[in-house]
């Protein structure tokens, strides 16, 4: 019998662990796409259509919908007076051309086109996030393998990002932030192959894929500002002046399409490139001119000096610019640099202009945050020991990443991209230094190699039980938001859909539905009505208004906000508020859980309507555990449990402050008008609750109301207590 040569037998191995890596890969990748699709699964279970996600997604629905009828170009008729547009923030109406970025309505427009007589345009929409993951999942394990040249650390980081929950990926979650996490590891990878290489096509296909980010969402700025300071570092590895000049027209030709984009698209225009981020690519190819025709000429070998302090110098102006307003930042771009809020009040009532609870981004995503912070540390290594551009990208864009992250945590699930992919750096080098562990087994030993197995174990073992713990969970019970009408807990409810199915079979066409703003986006698309404000937050007065009108307890006042400021019609309007109610069919008593309107009155619709609710709650003291309650407490209620030492914020219901306002005394009047006879609590009698009067309504009426039943104690409708979602629409009968 003969043995196979040395060489045959390195040859078998290496076909072996190729089809156990392309295995490996198609195992994990397929899960990963399996998972986000569990939303669709989810509700055709339950007996649904595949919905859309959350709120935004809607508004997109709601513009393809008019360019599938209208033509392609109809688009840039999305703005008043047409009727089209001024559906939204009635009665002013919205702009959509000067409002939005174009991409994504285009991106899914066009996708959609040869599907259009075999899917309906909504299934379509929420199977694109399973795409646009399927394309961040290979860029990932591609910029992965261009850091590491390992298919196994490759598919390790993959295995993070394929089964981590981000809800941006999920089945029907399409916005603009699913476009940011697609096109970010793939627009990487180009770049880093343009560093490796100095080839143009890359250049350029990297420029084309920003243009197309910067076209479809803000969130561009993370791959585009890491990407143009490096670009500005270069002349640190090029020194031949030919190899300069070449970068030089490279950096151009990437930056057309670019500057295309933001003079072209009205959202950002001519002045976003004159003061604005849109003044980069200009900037830095301006630098690599002066560096190579004056630098280079006359400074000879101080040239690189004198440029890296012109850099350090043009950073502190455009900082100090930037501080004082003489280069415009705005948005949430500004608030993630903690310069300010980018919507005063309001930002401190929406969870993601909040900064990130870093307690929670370890316990979910802890593997990937802290391999990423050692990666930056490993990178800033190879950057000033080895001039490595590729480590400096890597570095800034984590910096950036974490840095934005603390201050907003809207931008967790892009982070935690990038975090996987920052993380392979680290991996890479574990993986390094485990392998000849195993290849010379018999002939070496190291304590290293040792260690970095025991470390890899250790990573991949944590990694698996927090994912079996916490994120396939999470993507098992996840159902699209409108399922389960916005409350906080996954148990199916149609109050909403048939709220939406009711205004739009039973109002009449010109009717405006008054809800708060987070519910405009499901309002208009799908209930075909006029809605006061929706999700995009554009007009923080108009809002502002509704705070009032919700929360004021004059009807006049109420009226003449109705009337006037928004223009309303008696007979014409309503008004839609809801929460979920615990009702006790033997005690014949009904109270509130405070799932959501009620809880939003006091997070969020007071405090834009004015009122001061951190002094309602804890008086002239600095806000603590300690002195919670201490406040006069008209608007809330402190509950202290004195068994757990639990202390719980509610409305305060019985108090004539809330009782008489819109937003509760909706409830109030429509819990007691579904259940005749029952008596409306605060909270459980059995703890603190107490009997509250319904306020007596004269301009408005009870028109529906849609109780949804949930299994919050069970599945049996007979059970001593039931807990229901509802659904108010009042209508103002002037």
């Amino acid at each position: 019998m003969v043995r196979p040569s040395e060489d045959q037998l390195k040859k078998s191995v290496n076909i072996v662990s190729r089809w156990i890596i392309l295995i490996l890969f198609i195992t994990i990748f397929s899960l990963g796409l399996y998972l986000r699709t569990l939303p669709i699964i989810n509700s055709v279970s339950l007996g649904y259509k595949p919905y859309l996600d959350e709120l935004d997604p809607y508004s997109n629905y709601y513009v393809v919908k008019y360019m599938l009828r209208h033509g392609p170009l109809s688009f840039w008729e999305l703005k008043p007076p047409n009727p089209a547009a001024t559906m939204f923030w009635y009665p002013w109406g919205r702009d959509f051309t000067t409002t939005d970025v174009p991409g994504i309505y285009y991106t899914i427009y066009f996708l959609y086109l040869p599907f259009s007589r075999s899917i309906d345009l909504m299934t379509f929409m929420s199977i694109l996030p399973i795409v646009a993951s399927a394309i961040a999942l290979i860029g990932i394990y591609l910029v992965s393998r261009e850091i590491t040249g390992s298919d196994v650390a490759s598919i390790i980081i993959l295995g993070f990002a394929a089964t981590f929950f981000l809800d941006r990926t999920v089945a029907g979650f399409i916005v603009k932030y699913t476009i940011a996490i697609m096109g970010t590891p793939i627009t990487i990878y180009l770049f880093i192959k343009s560093l490796k290489t100095l080839d143009r096509k890359y250049f350029i296909l990297t420029g084309l894929l920003i243009a197309y980010l910067a076209y479809s969402t803000g969130l561009y700025v993370a791959v585009y500002v890491p990407i143009y300071a490096t670009i500005l570092l270069l002349p640190l590895v090029i020194r031949k002046i030919e190899d300069l000049n070449k970068l030089i027209l490279d950096t151009i030709y990437m930056s057309i399409p670019v500057i295309i984009v933001f003079i072209g698209t009205p959202i950002y225009g001519l002045s976003y490139v004159a003061k604005n981020l849109g003044v980069v690519p200009l900037g830095v190819i301006l630098m690599l001119a002066l560096y190579r025709a004056i630098y280079m000429q006359y400074l000879k070998k101080k040239a690189l000096g004198v440029y890296i302090l012109t850099i350090l110098g043009v950073a502190v102006v455009g900082l100090l610019a930037i501080n004082y307003g003489l280069l415009g930042l705005s948005g949430k771009a500004a608030q993630a640099l903690g310069l300010f809020h980018v919507l005063g009040t309001l930002s401190f009532t929406i969870a993601e202009y909040q900064p990130t609870n870093l307690g929670y981004v370890v316990n979910i995503y802890g593997s990937v945050l802290v391999l990423s912070i050692f990666s930056i540390l490993y990178n800033i290594y190879l950057v000033i020991s080895r001039r490595d551009l590729t480590a400096f990208l890597l570095t800034l864009l984590g910096v950036i990443m974490l840095y934005v992250l603390i201050n907003l945590s809207y931008f967790l699930s892009l982070s935690v991209i990038v975090m996987s992919m920052l993380s392979a750096s680290f991996i890479g080098q574990l993986v390094k230094t485990s392998v000849p562990l195993f290849t010379r087994l018999r002939r070496y030993f190291s304590f290293s190699a040792l260690i970095s197995v025991i470390l890899l174990v250790a990573i991949l073992l944590s990694h698996v039980y927090i994912v079996y713990s916490y994120h396939i969970p999470a993507y098992r019970s996840h159902l699209p938001m409108i399922v389960t009408s916005g409350i906080s807990m996954t148990l199916p409810s149609d109050s909403w859909i048939r709220a939406i199915e009711w205004m739009r079979n039973n109002t009449d066409p010109d009717s405006v539905i008054v809800a708060w703003w987070d519910y405009g986006y499901w309002i208009t698309p799908l209930g075909q009505r006029a809605s006061i404000a929706d999700g995009s937050t554009i007009n923080g007065t108009q809002i502002e208004l509704l705070a009032k009108l919700l929360t004021t307890t004059n009807e006049s006042v109420a009226v003449d906000i109705l009337t006037r400021d928004f223009k309303l019609k008696p007979n014409k309007t309503y008004i839609l508020v809801y929460d979920a109610f615990i009702v006790n069919r033997y005690g014949e008593y009904v109270f509130p859980l405070n799932w959501a309107d009620a809880a939003k009155g006091i997070s969020a619709v007071f405090r834009i309507a004015g009122v001061n609710i951190d002094y309602d709650i804890y008086g002239n003291n600095t806000p603590s555990i300690y002195t919670v309650g201490s406040g006069p407490q008209k608007y809330v209620k402190v509950v202290r449990n004195y068994y757990t030492g639990q202390i719980r914020i509610i409305p305060n219901w019985a108090s004539d402050e809330v009782r008489n306002t819109l937003l509760y005394g909706i409830m109030i009047d429509g819990v007691t008008k579904l259940f005749p006879g029952y008596t409306f609590y605060s909270d459980d009698p059995q703890s603190e609750g107490v009997a509250v009067e319904p306020p007596k309504f004269q301009h408005f009426r009870l028109a529906a109301v849609f109780p949804s039943y949930i299994p919050l104690f069970g599945n049996s409708p007979n059970s001593f207590y039931e807990a229901y979602v509802i659904v108010f629409v009042y209508q103002f009968i002037g």
